[in-house]
């Protein structure tokens, strides 16, 4: 399990990737422990900022006031969002690894609703939260990790949350997604961002 010590280099390594600063290796380590202690958390690495420059351009926030995010992780692409997000919307974050959550707690914004749970159970999470429906819904969550049964069943959920013209953004590693996403979704775009550790796929899917 990681360590108070570890927990706060990690959060350190963030928010150096935030700033575009070179990150220490010793942070970066840190990290690699909360990934190693949990195989839930998707990547080896917090996003680049390429990364967060490319699944935000995918997000369309300019026209999103419902949004809802799985596997906040560290809160890397959270904090991001609500600097460009318009003043009336409305975040719901959802993280299942306790010790990335708790970093998720440093984030102050009256938009900001966050909770440690499984996105495996969305369809009763957002009501219980105020989100009827959503114009975007994206997601950092290892999809690779879950059963096949689980992923058909998380996709179905996500696309009847959508509003119609809301779409799914989805950055993975691997290409599995694409054909579940075309099974749930009218149009899927897809992008590669190489400039990551590990390299990410950018899916967004429209309904």
């Amino acid at each position: 399990m990681p360590t108070h010590q570890s927990h706060d280099k990690s959060k350190e390594a963030v928010a150096d990737i935030l700033k575009g600063k070179p990150v220490d290796s010793g942070k970066l380590f840190s990290y690699f422990k909360v990934f190693m202690g949990d195989r839930a958390v998707a990547a080896i690495t917090p996003s680049s900022r390429y990364l967060v420059r490319r699944v935000m351009k995918a997000l369309d926030l300019e026209h999103a006031k419902d949004i809802i995010e799985y596997g906040a992780a560290q809160g890397v692409m959270t904090r991001t969002m609500l600097g460009k997000l318009r003043k009336d919307a409305k975040v719901l974050a959802i993280e299942l690894n306790k010790d990335l959550f708790e970093s998720l707690r440093d984030v102050s914004d009256p938009r900001l609703t966050i909770y440690n749970g499984d996105v495996r159970e969305i369809d009763q999470l957002a009501p219980r939260f105020g989100v009827g429906s959503a114009d975007v819904i994206f997601s950092g969550i290892p999809f690779a990790f879950l059963s096949p049964e689980d992923r058909h069943a998380l996709l179905k959920k996500t696309a009847h949350l959508l509003r119609p013209g809301g779409r799914f953004v989805a950055y993975q590693v691997t290409t599995h997604l694409i054909p579940l996403l075309k099974l749930y979704f009218k149009k899927v775009r897809i992008e590669l961002e190489i400039r990551n550790l590990p390299p990410h796929f950018v899916f967004t899917a429209f309904k």
